[in-house]
Formats: C-alpha cells, structure tokens, sequence
C-alpha cells in the first residue's frame, strides 16, 4: 500500500496524478512507481485510462474506488454511451483487472482513424489559472478527448504540450511543467469556432453525466424518435436516408466534416451516418454521435433526458371519432389508426377507423390541438351515419345544404346518397343527373375491374404450370389495371414467384453493359430536362430505372456504364447549382429581373451553402446578360 497519494484534481487524467506522485515521492526509477501504484514493474502506463485501475484503488488506501476513478479520471465516459450493453460490461471489466492494451479496437475504433491526437494537449487559461491557485498545471481529460479542439471552460483553442509521449520513455510518466507551456490565446483562429466550442461543451457534458442507462439500441431509438420529428422517418419507421443525408449535408458544410474525418459518400452503403441511423453491429465514433445531437437541434441535456414515448404525428391515441351522426361525436374512442406515407408529398396520412363504422384520413404531423378534429377525407360513413340521413332523408324536412351541414359533408354526398336509398329526395336538382352518372361509372369500373381479375384467374387455371411474369405478359393490359386498384389482389392471387436460378455464368456483361449505358442516357436527358430538379446520383438514376441493384451489385463488370455514371452524377453543390441555372434561365427567357435572394429562396439552399455559391452565380447571370447583349 502507498503511504500517501497525490489526490486527482477535478476532471484530472489518473496518469497526470501518478506522474505528480512519482514526482513528489522522489522516485528516480519509473520502474519504482509503476510497482508501487500496480504491483508491476513491466506495465505501460496507459494514457486515456491508466490500468489495472483495481490494482491502483486498492494501492492508494481504499481511498478512491475502480469505478470512481473510471467515471471521474479517465475518458472512458466519452465512449460509454454509444456502446452495446454487453461489449461494455467486458470492456469495463478488462480496464479494471486487466490492461487497456487496445482500447481503441474494443470500442470498435481503429486508433488513429477518427481526430487522433498525436501528443498531449492543455488550455493556456486553465494552465495560467492553476499555477496560480495550486502552484502547478495538470492534465485535463476532456482536452485530450479525439474530436475536441477547444477547452469548453474558456474557448480556448488548445495547445499541443512540447514534450511528446511518441518521444519520451514508454515507461516515463509526463507532467505539465510550466517552463514548456504557452500561455498565449489562439482562440480567433479556428473555422467553425461556435460550432466547434458547442460540440466540446458536449463531449464535456459525457464526462460528467452518468449515461450507464444508455446504450447503443437505446441511443437507436431516440435518433428515430427526433427524425420522426423532422419528418425523416417513413410510416415503417424506416429512415429517409436520402432526404437526412442532403439535410444533413446542408447543415454542416464540407470543410468541418472533412476536419472532424467525418465526411460522408452517399453512395457507400455503410457510411457512418447509415450506420448510426441503423441497427448494425459497427460503432461510430463519440464525434459522430455528437454531430447527429447537434443535427437534431436539440440540446444535449434535452436529448438524454427526453422522457416522451415513441413519436407519433398525430400525438397520442385514442383519437376522436369525427362522425356527427353518433353520439359519441368529439369523444377520443378511436384506437383504430392506421399510418401510411403520401406517395408525393411523402407526408404521414393517419387512416382513423371507429366501431360506429365512420373511417376518415387527413396528413400530418398535427402542429395544434384543432388539428386532432379536422378531416381530410372520409373514406367509409357507416351505418350509424347513414341511417341518421335516411332519416332525414324520409322526413323531408330539410334542404340540400341545409342537410349537409347537418350532416358535416359536401351537398354532393347527399345526392349520391340520395340516388344509392332510393329515396330520391332531391331528383329534380340539376347535379343530380351529374352524380347519379358518375356512381354508374364507378359500379362500370367495378365491374371491369371483376373482369378483368376473373380473366388472369381464367389463364392461371387453364395454364397451372405458368410463372407469374408469363400470366403479365399474357394479361397485358388487366394486370395493370388491377395494378392500379388493387394491388393487394394480385400479391394474393397471382403465381408464387419462383426461385431465381444463378445466371451469373450466362450473362453477356459487355451486352448488358450496353443496355444499361443506353438507358442511363435517355434517362439523364429526362432528369435534366424534367421541371422538378433531381439530383443525379447512381441511387436517383438506378431507382428511376429499376436497375439500382445491378448498379451496386455488378458495376465492376459494367465499365461503360460505371465511366458514364462518373461524369454525370452530382455532388450536392453541383445540384444546387444546376437549380440555380435553371431558374436563372427561366427568368431571363420571361424578361424578368433577377434577384440574387429571390434564386436562393426558389431553389431552396440554406444561407450558409448559398455563401459559397454566390460568386458563381453572379459570374453565371453576368455571362448570360453579355451573351444576350452580344447575341
């Protein structure tokens, strides 16, 4: 046991505290302290976390506990959180009985990847003020954090200390000693400075906060909860990835994810902003994990503590049945809600069915508490309803509008109503005639849609060995107009799909090759001529022709299309600038005039990406006003 222990300053590294020991102990030997503090003199002292640390507590008198000098001393709480439950119950119990000999590699981090700092780092504030209060520097914790730049106490930019570990003995521990600090500010300095200080008041807020109930699927499921939020998550609770990628690229500009080796390659199926948006094995790195916080706006303390149960944009249940007729008219009795996304807005439509029968949709997310009573669309009245308005249908006692407000529907619904009872209350009105036409064409386009399902189950009888693909070539024009108004019918009814066969062998790739180029190229004339601007990527075009597999799958063995695909896909800057030529272009063939704002505002760039754009789309607007001049 030692006989007495430089006790650890606040948020002091441990190894900073054997190194105040060996110095004040008179040790000469390293050797001699390295025995002393864990009964070893062939341990490297390891920097981050200083191990066995069991050995250590029981050492300096029982004093400090392993776990205290985890969670106070080391940087081991930065990395805790992100983890799965299970690596970090064995890493923990490694750090403590054993050693930390790659540490990096268990948390799932290959050291030096990710913000790797090559010595040891301190603030010239904090330094200057602990000289002054206790006579000596230490070495802070959070300043030595991958990813920080700047002490979250002062703002500081912090300073590389003089004295590198790479250059010192294994075995020799460091102190701060004040004839090699530098004192001086540099703060001014750095790129992104408030962005930068935010995410170190961040990486600090890991040190201090107990996050033990947190891990890797915990963290999951906040991340979809907050981009539920912002709408990028589908009604399957599926992330929008291409949607968060261009938001996300937007926030953050390239400079800073290129600083922080965090950039992004949309078209890797596994970076990291896939990877931490879905349930996979691999971890991101703490930084990473900091930058999605900050993306969702949300402060960090906010996010950890955020108690509110799993999003749902149309708050929750039960819901208020909408249906006047009944009698429980307003009264949340609802638990019936169905989500689905709206194929061109990709907005949530929550489907609201009651017992009464009454079934009504509207789009979401509800922003205000009147949203909870408002109706889209009512997809089936029920019979409660509709044997309310026979009723009055057979009372005749109310007009047409009258009746319709009585009813909380369009007069329109009234008269088919009208005609399906039989009552025909309101035969002599002029829309009438009209109504009464347009159900005869919806019980037409039901009977041909029976038609047209009694024919492929004819074909499919008469043929029983036939694939679905041959019953859709051989039933052309009813599959798709089954295709069109019931889906589900065909995935019912239709030839199970049979096992593909490998034709890896058979496949002329330079035919296929190209197939694939002439289709890229028609659709690439498409994409920039269409009105509603698309960003070109292998994803958009692949998707847009159905081949978005072979794309990724086989493009090693398509050299044609893969150089065509290089010269012609987009970054998000080349998009954005595409979309300002355009509009550009639009206002000047209608002899309008041009207002540099007015183009960022239509074409829909944030601020800080427009910046970087704007003196090539002044240099842009000049070229096409000379060449109309000169023309």
């Amino acid at each position: 046991m030692i006989h007495f222990f430089t006790d650890p300053y606040k948020d002091e590294l441990i190894y900073s505290s054997i190194a105040r020991y060996h110095f004040y102990s008179g040790n000469i030997d390293f050797k001699d302290t390295l025995e002393e503090c864990f009964d070893k003199r062939t341990i490297v002292p390891s920097f981050e976390i200083g191990s066995p640390i069991d050995k250590l507590a029981k050492n300096i008198g029982g004093k400090y506990t392993a776990d205290y000098l985890l969670e106070k001393h080391t940087v081991l709480p930065y990395y805790l959180p992100f983890l799965p439950a299970k690596r970090r119950r064995e890493i923990i119990k490694k750090i403590k009985c054993g050693d930390c000999s790659g540490f990096y590699n268990q948390i799932g981090i290959t050291a030096g990847s990710i913000c790797k700092k090559d010595g040891i780092y301190y603030c010239p504030v904090c330094a200057k003020n602990e000289i002054y209060i206790n006579g000596e520097a230490y070495i802070h914790r959070e300043h030595q954090l991958q990813g920080i730049f700047l002490c979250p106490h002062h703002g500081e930019l912090l300073k590389r200390y003089k004295i590198i570990k790479g250059s010192a003995s294994r075995l020799e521990f460091i102190r701060l000693e004040r004839q090699f600090l530098d004192f001086n500010s540099e703060y001014k300095t750095i790129k992104n400075y408030d962005l930068m200080l935010k995410l170190s008041k961040d990486a600090y807020y890991l040190l201090q906060t107990n996050l033990m109930k947190f891990d890797k699927n915990a963290l999951l499921e906040k991340y979809k909860n907050f981009l539920n939020k912002k709408g990028l998550v589908t009604s399957g609770n599926r992330i929008k990835q291409r949607e968060l990628y261009e938001e996300f690229i937007s926030l953050y500009n390239e400079d800073l994810l290129n600083t922080m080796d965090s950039s992004i390659d949309n078209d890797d199926e596994y970076n990291w902003l896939r990877v931490i948006t879905r349930n996979l094995k691999r971890i991101v790195h703490p930084i990473r994990h900091l930058l999605m916080i900050n993306f969702l706006s949300v402060n960090i303390d906010e996010f950890f503590n955020d108690k509110s149960k799993k999003y749902n944009p149309f708050g929750d249940g039960p819901w208020p049945c909408l249906n006047v007729a009944a009698n429980h008219y307003k009264n949340d009795v609802i638990k019936d809600l169905q989500i689905t996304d709206d194929y061109k807005t990709r907005l949530p439509v929550g489907t609201f069915s009651c017992a009464c029968g009454f079934i009504y949709s509207r789009k979401g997310p509800d922003k205000e508490i009147s949203d909870r009573y408002k109706i889209g669309r009512i997809k089936n009245f029920g019979d409660v309803w509709e044997n309310k308005l026979k009723g009055f249908l057979k009372e005749d006692k109310y007009g047409l509008r009258e009746l319709a407000r009585l009813m909380n529907c369009d007069p329109k619904t009234i008269l088919k109503f009208d005609y399906v009872f039989g009552t025909n209350r309101f035969k002599n009105n002029d829309r009438y005639i009209i109504v009464k036409k347009t159900i005869k064409e919806a019980n037409n386009a039901t009977d041909k849609l029976t038609k047209c399902k009694n024919t492929i189950l004819n074909n499919i009888e008469i043929r029983p060995a036939t694939t679905r693909t041959e019953i859709r070539a051989i039933c052309e024009k009813e599959y798709t107009f089954i295709y069109r108004n019931d889906k589900e019918w065909l995935k019912n009814n239709m030839p199970k799909e049979t096992k593909k066969t490998n034709h890896q062998e058979t496949v002329d790739w330079s035919k296929r090759d190209n197939e694939i180029l002439s289709m890229l190229k028609n659709r690439y004339k498409e994409f920039i001529n269409n009105n509603k601007s698309i960003r070109i990527t292998k994803s958009s075009i692949g998707r847009a022709l159905g081949i978005l597999s072979e794309l990724e799958k086989h493009i090693v063995k398509l050299h044609n299309t893969e150089k065509y695909l290089n010269e012609i896909i987009e970054t998000v800057e080349e998009f954005q600038i595409r979309r300002c030529k355009k509009i550009i272009n639009d206002k000047i063939d209608k002899g309008e005039l041009i207002r540099i704002w007015e183009v960022q505002r239509i074409a829909g760039i944030r601020s800080e990406a427009f910046r970087k754009l704007k003196p090539y789309i002044i240099g842009y607007i000049n070229y096409q006003y000379n060449r109309g001049i000169n023309e």
